[in-house]
């Protein structure tokens, strides 16, 4: 430390020793000076015993505190700041500087991903069960129609226009929506993307036009919308067409031809297009800016949402983005409210700095140590949540250096070890409470809560490391160079400003431990006003029943608590796109195009095998497919068994299906089980009619060896017989080619080439005659039969729903108990959609593991607190705290009408961990009070921690504030949940647990943990209580204590004076 330095401390010391002095003597003549009824009990006598037996102890910790031998980091820091500073900031912007090369060298750096968010369980079968089927058509399967060049469907896109309006069969209304549907279609590059006909044309969209434009026949054929009523009707008597035609009507829609009435309050109109890589572009370019305005200003009188998954994930995309520049706000409120605390642009800019670097830090270490390529929406979370973190450390450090300041300390490296040594305790406990939340998160099946929680608990440790290294190095510089600058402009506004403290607000606190007066405002109110309020003998027993009441109300609330059924939301209830879901769900007739539960019973395939994939691939990688190899329906038993488990399925008895769920047909009464051999059987026995097979051929089930060479020898210009082995197997899969091809007559006809897939057989496989890419004799790789249930997806919960799976599940092994062994390998699943079987899963699993993380995050508090501050009592009622917080969380989920999905889950397995924060700070500074009796100690923590957690509070709160203008529903629940977990962490640590502790705080030694350690450690030296520690006891450090020796007359021996006084020798051995 330079000369200067030094003489600065030293003349420094010897001003503070005579302000010591004075203060000493006003404060003789008084007892605490602010005191109410409250701080009398007993008598004014109590407060003179307070002086002579509470300050003594005091000023002798504090002298010991003074000659602790400094931290070699703080030694350290101290002689060389301007070296250790320059070297940590050059440390901090090579994290900016190795971040910025990797992305200009292409390396996937920030791998974000905003499409969607990962919620598979990847190891459960339910999802590798739909995921085999839905990537079942590899290259090995056959195509099913001659290849074309312009076949690039890779799945089906659909965009649903929603139009609402008292009445939307009106023929005004219905002629816009014509209107409409002619521009929709005559864009540019439309017969590029749209869905085509058997004829190469476009498909015309699905609309309740088509009941007017002669599609159904002469009885639909009304262009000028003349008589709405009737021609809905005509609909209605038709049992085919009546079935789609509620997918045109709203579910309070009135059709009645005898008082001329045909009203609906919504109606909707379906475009289809193939799905390419080049549809959102076209999308975009030909429809987005027209739905919006449509949306914002309406089609005619009727007003207009719509929906579609292209155009969402362009919008989500688009919108984060927007919503992640809030952070910028959030960056700037935080930015501000540090420069009003700290008074200091220096200090505020590389704190901020600190915080920002942080973040570039921890996704390093996440991007290469750990290998996760995700970054997605959870992950912009973690920005506001460091913001919040960050600033409460750089003020708990700040705070805890500015109240050194009010102690005497020999050297400088003196006082920066003592503010670090109660600093980063502090801190270490907050942030590694709040680690462990978020790593509770990290063993999540789901890929977006396991990253994100490893991403935050990352992120954590290095603000930490930062906050304990570099800002400190921040602080000395500051201290050093420019404490005592201020702009030019503000020098005479700040040489009039008045430092004086009247001699009447000065206590015991600040003077009599060898301390200077506080001059800050927020102090002097938490350890004067606040501190008289809270132990107010009747005040204090108001606060706890106060929040007693206020706990009772919660827990009522917690029981309507209740899983999300719908997948995860990403925009408002207000939003289009989230109207439109609702809309689907919800305003319509249940009709035959609803997106109903479809169980899929699958034979042929095994558990889709993802081995090769990534840990954070998602649904990026889709496996490999894997066949079951025993899977055969050639043989006859095999056939039969499978047709009789159809028929049962076809005719379940009402209790077995009460469980199962399966729709009944409108048209047929039966239940809804599409089984393609009934299909298959139908047309072959109608085949056996023709003259080609003589007439009275038998093709029915089981399609066996000698049914089917029948067909192929009737039929010479498709099978050359002469071709065929004696060997040939494929008797089964030869009849279903000939069934799926409608008899060879034209293109495929059949509806089940989708649940049916062949491959090329090595043995059977012959080219068909007069055709140029068919064959026959393959083998039959996959099959499936549906099953519609009454279920709406999106509306099922797991606590209903896991129930129903279970019955199927149950009710699907017993059938396959039943089969021969060549379909013993099937299994059911419900692939489409939201894959809901796997979505129930996801449900309980978001549930399970919010409470495993408050189940965790309360445990692990109340043992880091308890072990922090030595004192189980001080643990105890800092869990109660964090526990009523918790319950006040959950309460707010119903209250405010959400209900607990993915993000709900998320933020209570992490509301522990940031609930924990203003407790622990609280509960240190009552641990760490000199003092022996409970309200002082209450009074030094208010007075030493009140400010700090206060201004931390202030700056996570001012920042969630810019999350709730945000579009993205994330953010949004997200800012609430912040702004309600620390606004009401630290109502309950400065009411309930502060007041908790001026009732029932520890005492003296009462609830230490201290005497246990002692006698622990004892057990293990073999010690006893009577013994006494030496330096130099054969290197056990102790040794019975020896009685002393009673004489009856002076001895001369050295050891003992004539005048019975110890002699010096004997004293100093």
């Amino acid at each position: 430390m330079s000369g200067e330095v030094a003489g600065h401390y030293k003349m420094d010391n010897i001003l503070h020793d005579k302000q010591i002095d004075d203060s000493d003597k006003r404060n003789r003549k008084s007892s605490y000076n602010v005191e109410t009824d409250s701080t009398k009990e007993g008598s004014k006598s109590e407060g003179t015993k307070q002086d002579g037996k509470s300050q003594q102890p005091a000023i002798q910790y504090r002298k010991e505190r003074q000659h602790l031998q400094p931290l070699w980091i703080c030694y350290v820091m101290a002689k060389r700041p301007k070296t250790i500073f320059f070297s940590l900031l050059l440390v901090h912007m090579s994290l900016l500087l190795i971040t910025g090369a990797m992305v200009m060298g292409q390396y996937d750096i920030l791998p974000v991903d905003f499409k969607g968010v990962p919620l598979d369980l990847e190891h459960e079968d339910v999802f590798l069960r739909a995921l085999a089927w839905q990537n079942r058509e590899t290259d090995a399967i056959l195509p099913t129609s001659p290849p074309s060049t312009e076949d690039r469907d890779d799945g089906m896109e659909t965009l649903v226009l929603y139009y609402q309006a008292d009445n939307v069969f009106t023929a005004d209304n219905l002629q816009f929506i014509q209107t409409l549907e002619e521009q929709m279609t005559n864009v540019a590059d439309y017969a590029l993307f749209c869905m085509k006909q058997s004829d190469g044309t476009c498909s015309k969209p699905f609309s309740i036009l088509r009941l007017f434009d002669g599609t159904f026949g002469p009885l639909f054929n009304d262009t000028s919308f003349s008589d709405v009523p009737q021609t809905l009707q005509n609909a209605m008597n038709v049992p085919e067409i009546s079935h789609q035609l509620n997918f045109f009507l709203g579910k309070n829609s009135i059709v009645s031809v005898a008082d001329g009435i045909a009203k609906s309050a919504i109606t909707r109109t379906a475009f289809y297009f193939v799905y390419n890589t080049e549809l959102e572009t076209f999308m975009v370019d030909n429809y987005r800016q027209k739905l919006l305005d449509l949306h914002s200003n309406g089609l005619g009188s009727m007003s207009l949402i719509y929906s579609c998954e292209t155009l969402f994930v362009y919008d989500v995309q688009r919108q984060v983005i927007f919503d992640m520049m809030l952070a910028v706000g959030s960056f700037a409120f935080i930015f501000l409210f540090m420069l009003f605390q700290t008074k200091s642009l220096f200090v505020t800019c590389l704190g901020i700095f600190s915080i920002l670097t942080s973040f570039f830090g921890a996704n390093m270490i996440y991007r290469i140590a750990f290998d996760y390529k995700y970054f997605g929406i959870f992950h912009v979370l973690s920005i506001f949540i460091i913001l919040g973190i960050g600033a409460d450390d750089v003020f708990v450090y700040f705070d805890t250096w500015r109240a050194t300041s009010h102690e005497h300390m020999e050297s400088l490296e003196q006082r920066l070890s003592e503010c670090y040594r109660r600093a980063s305790k502090s801190m270490l406990i907050t942030s590694l409470t709040t680690m462990v939340a978020f790593i509770s998160n990290a063993f999540s099946p789901v890929l977006a809560i396991s990253s994100f929680g490893l991403f935050s608990a990352t992120l954590v440790l290095i603000n930490y490391l930062s906050v304990i290294t570099f800002f400190p190095s921040v602080v000395l510089m500051h201290h050093l160079y420019f404490e005592n600058w201020t702009w030019p402009c503000f020098r005479p506004c700040y040489h009039q400003r008045s430092h004086t403290v009247s001699s009447e607000t000065v206590t015991v606190t600040d003077v009599a431990e060898n301390q200077t007066p506080r001059k800050n405002i927020v102090v002097r109110f938490f350890y004067g006003h606040y501190f008289i309020f809270i132990t107010h003998k009747v005040v204090r027993w108001i606060i706890l029943a106060s929040f007693l009441a206020l706990i009772v109300v919660f827990i009522v609330f917690v029981k309507d608590l209740k899983p999300d059924e719908e997948s995860t939301k990403i925009f408002k209830d207000d939003h289009n796109y989230q109207m439109a879901n609702d809309r689907r769900k919800n305003a319509f007739k249940p009709s035959g195009r609803d997106d109903i539960i479809r169980v899929y019973m699958v034979w042929g395939l095994r558990l889709q095998d993802r081995s090769n994939c990534h840990k954070t691939d998602g649904e990026k990688c889709t496996g490999k497919t894997v066949w079951d190899e025993a899977f055969d329906l050639n043989p006859s038993p095999a056939q039969l068994q499978m047709k009789k488990m159809c028929t049962d399925l076809q005719n379940l008895p009402e209790s077995t299906n009460a469980n199962l769920h399966i729709r009944n047909s409108s048209l047929t009464g039966k239940l809804e089980v599409d089984c393609f051999l009934d299909d298959m059987e139908n047309f072959l026995v109608n085949e056996s009619g023709k003259a080609v097979f003589g007439g009275s051929a038998d093709f029915s089930i089981p399609f066996s060896e000698s049914k089917i060479s029948h067909l192929m020898t009737s039929l010479p210009q498709f099978y050359n017989i002469s071709a065929i082995s004696s060997n040939f197997y494929r008797y089964f899969e030869t009849a279903a080619a000939y069934w799926l091809h409608d008899g060879y007559s034209s293109n495929v006809s059949s509806d089940y080439t989708q649940v049916l897939g062949f491959t090329l057989d090595q043995y059977d496989t012959l080219p068909l005659l007069n055709s140029t890419w068919d064959v026959y004799g393959t083998r039959l790789r996959y099959a499936a039969i549906i099953a519609n249930t009454s279920l709406i997806q999106g509306r099922l919960g797991y606590e209903v729903g896991l129930p129903i799976y279970d019955a199927w599940e149950s009710f699907f092994k017993s059938k396959i108990s039943e089969l021969p062994p060549s379909l013993s390998g099937g299994f059911q699943c419900t692939p489409e959609g939201n894959n809901p079987w796997h979505w129930l899963k996801v449900q309980k699993t978001l549930v399970d593991s919010a409470l495993r993380g408050i189940a965790i995050g309360i445990c692990l508090a109340f043992v880091v607190i308890t072990v922090a501050t030595q004192n189980i009592v001080i643990g105890f009622l800092a869990t109660v705290s964090i526990a009523c917080v918790t319950v006040t969380i959950m309460a707010i989920i119903p209250m405010v009408g959400w209900k607990l999905g993915v993000l709900e889950s998320l933020n209570l397995s992490l509301v522990v961990g940031l609930s924990v924060d203003y407790v622990v700070h609280l509960a240190e500074g009552y641990h760490m009070s000199i003092h022996t009796d409970r309200k002082s100690k209450v009074r030094d923590m208010l007075e030493s921690v009140g400010v700090s957690i206060s201004s931390g509070a202030a700056s996570t709160l001012g920042a969630s504030i810019f999350m709730l203008f945000a579009k993205i529903l994330f953010f949004v629940q997200f800012g609430i949940f912040m702004f309600c977990t620390i606004g009401f962490s630290l109502i309950y640590s400065l009411g309930l647990f502060s007041t908790g502790l001026a009732i029932v705080g520890p005492q003296g030694n009462f609830g230490s943990l201290v005497p246990l350690w002692k006698r622990l450690a004892y057990a293990v030296q073999g010690r006893k209580p009577a013994d006494e520690t030496c330096d130099q006891c054969k290197g056990k450090g102790f040794r019975p204590k020896e009685t002393a020796v009673v004489v009856d007359s002076p001895r001369k021996e050295g050891n003992i004076s004539t005048n019975g006084e110890e002699n010096k020798a004997f004293s100093d051995e």
